[in-house]
């Protein structure tokens, strides 16, 4: 390692594109609809990127912009309360805890442009340019002009500039609209919901696009970062028409919409080889989506336009695609997520890597080694937000309430229902990353303040789960688990009890029924098999875990199962397979990783095993498992005695330590104690 980090990128664009996903991408650049894609994909690599929960949109971003979860940028959600007026509005670049890698890139002299992010108005005077993602939302009547909002452009001597080439809903042709609508006679803007919002898309796409060409020739940078926002905003108002046909779509809507999603990809393809042609092949180009979109028969039941649950649309997988310079070329990225791409962009413009992010530069990318350096972090206590605060426009606010509303993103824009809304996501990101006593306590407090509230209480109820609380769980459960109308979850949930509990025979049962009363699921099918693996019965298990696959093949934990299946029939080779398929898609799991391990170290191939053993550890370091199995490694393999001690006594360390806790559980069990929590 060097004091001085190579830069192995001249300069870096990213194109953000949410909610894209390759089950849509695939087949239309198979069908020759998607060019630009297709021969980017050719240059570079491509995979899977594992998104956060919950997935919403301005959490993620943000969390792509600063490499770090939403409980350290606080940007909690769509809407915030404003201290100033005490009312609700959209989230605000000033309301970031934490610097963005544009800051870091301005505060170490190079200079950034970026384009319509979420969570970045008012714009922030770095070194280089911000467009906020309020400058293509119209201010004011329909009818009138198009007047400038404050705080949307940085810097001022690019306003009048970018606000002409602005594109107002009412210049939107009906032949420009044809391509997303061919009955574009059927389409009445003034009377059809769908297709006001369908025009209202299209301008501000096409206004961002055009802001975008502009800056990426006219304005000197080494990083330009635009964000897209169409294809999720599509997927939720047209993904329920898109073929195959969903039981509740009117034919007539059907055949009307039914081409409108591809149209729009196709378009966002055309944009990309505008983007791809101004930046030239000196440009090492990434293409990201935060999580993908259901589009087959996962699709949940009911509207995409109008349902209460918006995030139940949304695929855990996002896309990644990067070309450039030293990247190699046609092969596969795996084991990525959201938090490694603002590391990686620092590496890959030659800046240290801070120690306080979450991600992971992907440098696995690259033909070469690329040398980087750490430090501790960018952050420094006290220092002034790169945003000044100016007063929101009020038509602007009302544009974007309103959608966030028609969404479902948005109950109302009471400020009670705004703060809980931030609470719960925050408890979420708790859960999610393994921090479930924090997690637990946040949704007991919502609880306690709302009793009917479902949500909370179903999240109570996961978290005791998850600290294997079960008699616990299931008492608060109780008023979910009752009456017809909670079939088939009740059925599953019991299921779960029961297999937590060590009897599979009474798990079986309710997973059948919840099976037979919902039909099959990918989730459910994957827990059916891990009751038959418990059992042995690995054909049960194998033909579980497969139609699960069949169902979503990109079910991570079910690829994991079926490696299990495959080590104990002792199918190496394709044990091996399966758990790095599962890993690839999501790279957080411990258990998958130590399967990885298991099945590398059977195979003779040690140094391989150790590296999965070693990434299990850090996932889970309270497993004695992968120390014991290194132990032996460096035991009778790889040679390494101070080593196979060292995982000896950590092994060792953990079994008494969990002995402790159970005895300790036990005797204040004995006493009527209350509150332990077990191990």
């Amino acid at each position: 390692m060097t004091d001085t980090p190579s830069r192995p990128a001249r300069r870096v664009l990213l194109v953000g594109w949410d909610a894209a996903d390759w089950r849509i991408i695939d087949p239309l650049i198979e069908a020759g609809r998607m060019p630009n894609l297709a021969a980017f994909l050719e240059g570079g690599v491509r995979g899977n990127i594992a998104s956060l929960h919950p997935m919403l949109s301005p959490i993620l971003w943000t969390s792509i912009a600063t490499g770090k979860y939403g409980d350290r940028h606080q940007i909690l959600g769509f809407t915030e309360p404003d201290g100033d007026t005490g009312k609700v509005r959209p989230v605000t670049s000033t309301s970031r805890r934490c610097k963005a890698f544009w800051n870091i890139l301005s505060r170490n002299g190079l200079r950034s442009v970026v384009l319509n992010w979420f969570a970045s108005h008012p714009a922030e005077h770095i070194n280089g340019v911000i467009v906020t993602d309020r400058y293509a939302r119209p201010s004011g009547a329909f009818n009138q002009p198009w007047k400038h909002v404050p705080g949307t452009i940085y810097p001022e001597r690019l306003i009048d500039d970018l606000n002409s080439l602005r594109i107002h809903p009412s210049q939107i042709t009906r032949e420009q609209v044809s391509h997303f609508v061919p009955h574009v006679d059927d389409v009445n803007p003034a009377r059809d919901p769908k297709g006001r919002k369908l025009v209202g898309m299209l301008a501000r796409c096409a206004s961002i696009h055009a802001a975008a060409t502009a800056l990426i020739e006219d304005e000197d940078w080494d990083f330009f970062g635009i964000y897209l926002e169409e294809i999720d905003r599509f997927g939720h108002e047209f993904m329920e028409f898109r073929p195959p046909k969903m039981p509740h779509v009117d034919g007539a809507d059907f055949e009307k919409y039914r081409d409108t999603i591809d149209a729009m990809y196709v378009f966002h393809d055309m944009m990309l080889g505008r983007l791809l042609e101004l930046a030239g092949d000196e440009t090492t180009v990434i293409i990201a989506s935060d999580h993908g979109f259901h589009s087959d028969d996962l699709r949940p039941e009911g509207s995409s336009g109008v349902d209460e649950r918006p995030v139940a649309w949304h695929r855990p997988y996002g896309v990644l695609a990067i070309r450039g310079p030293g990247i190699r070329q046609g092969q596969s990225v795996y084991g990525a997520s959201l938090l490694d791409l603002a590391p990686t962009i620092l590496a890959m413009l030659g800046q240290p890597i801070p120690d306080d992010m979450d991600g992971t530069p992907l440098l696995q990318v690259y033909e070469d080694a690329i040398e980087t350096v750490r430090i501790e972090t960018y952050e420094v206590e006290g220092e002034e937000h790169d945003a000044p605060e100016v007063e929101d426009d009020p038509w602007v606010v009302r544009e974007m309430m309103v959608q966030l509303a028609d969404l479902g993103y948005v109950e109302d824009d009471k400020m009670e229902t705004v703060v809980r809304d931030r609470r719960r996501n925050l408890a979420q990101i708790y859960h999610a990353t393994g921090r479930t006593v924090k997690a637990l306590d946040e949704f007991e407090a919502l609880l306690a303040e709302d009793p009917d509230d479902r949500g909370a209480r179903m999240a109570v109820g996961n978290c005791l789960l998850s600290l294997g609380r079960l008699d616990e769980s299931e008492a608060i459960l109780k008023p979910l688990l009752e009456g017809d109308e909670a079939a088939p979850f009740a059925a599953q949930y019991r299921g779960t009890i029961a297999f937590r509990r060590g009897d599979d025979e009474t798990a079986l049962r309710y997973l059948r029924e919840a099976e037979e009363q919902g039909g099959p699921d990918p989730g459910l099918l994957n827990q059916v098999g891990f009751v038959y693996l418990r059992r042995e019965k690995w054909k049960d298990a194998e033909r579980a875990f497969t139609r699960a696959l069949e169902l979503d093949p990109d079910h991570a934990p079910a690829l994991n199962g079926l490696g299990v299946v495959y080590r104990a029939k002792g199918r190496l080779e394709a044990a091996v397979l399966a758990h790095m398929r599962s890993v690839a898609l999501l790279h957080h799991q411990a258990d998958a990783h130590q399967g990885l391990g298991l099945a590398l170290m059977e195979l003779g191939r040690l140094p391989w095993a150790v590296r999965a053993f070693r990434t299990s550890l850090k996932i889970n370091p309270k497993n004695p498992v992968p120390h014991q199995c290194l132990a032996m490694i460096f035991d009778k393999g790889i040679e390494r005695p101070e080593l196979a001690e060292r995982h000896r006594e950590q092994a060792k360390a953990i079994l008494e330590g969990r002995r402790e806790r159970r005895e300790r559980s036990a005797s204040e069990a004995d006493s009527g104690e209350a509150g332990s929590e077990p191990a």
